[in-house]
């Protein structure tokens, strides 16, 4: 089972497609004023540096890649880390990239925030699976998924620490 397919038994389904980088939209929260914003913006910058180092770790199924722990902990990381695994040992690897559309929908507690809710409109089309001798993988076509994330603050470092991301054509 692959990495996308794995994260599907929690997440809820599996991927599909061609590209080549993570790419997102700005969220309206980006362009509001107010310390709101940086922390908007740090927190927008950790999600999606997390799928950055998943994309890097899943082209070779790296799963003790130092990235992954750099943006992503607890049950998100642990996800991470087994899909990889799994990947690595059916020798599957990922090509491609997500497109992200990612927004900020919760700070709290508002002053100083520790915690924040970022709800996405996953694209895995152009993240595909491949056999490491090159052929595609046979998995359903990826897509549009409803996702959200929680990251949590430590040490002034913001993380995913859990995610969830639905099937395809929920958003």
């Amino acid at each position: 089972m692959s990495l996308v397919c794995l994260a599907s038994v929690v997440l809820s389904a599996c991927t599909g497609g061609s590209g080549s980088a993570v790419t997102s939209s700005t969220s309206p929260s980006d362009r509001s004023g107010g310390a709101a914003v940086g922390t908007a913006g740090s927190v927008l910058s950790a999600y999606r540096a997390m799928w950055a180092d998943l994309v890097v770790a899943a082209r070779t199924s790296d799963f003790q890649s130092p990235l992954l722990s750099q943006h992503a902990s607890g049950s998100a990381l642990t996800l991470f880390v087994r899909g990889l695994a799994r990947d690595q040992l059916h020798d599957i690897v990922t090509r491609g990239a997500p497109t992200l559309h990612p927004s900020v929908t919760s700070l709290v507690p508002p002053a100083d925030p520790t915690r924040a809710t970022v709800r996405d409109c996953f694209d895995d089309t152009r993240w595909v699976e491949y056999t490491t001798s090159g052929a595609k993988a046979k998995n359903p076509p990826g897509g549009p998924r409803d996702t959200t994330a929680t990251l949590v603050r430590s040490g002034g470092v913001w993380k995913v620490t859990d995610i969830t991301v639905g099937a395809v054509g929920t958003c």
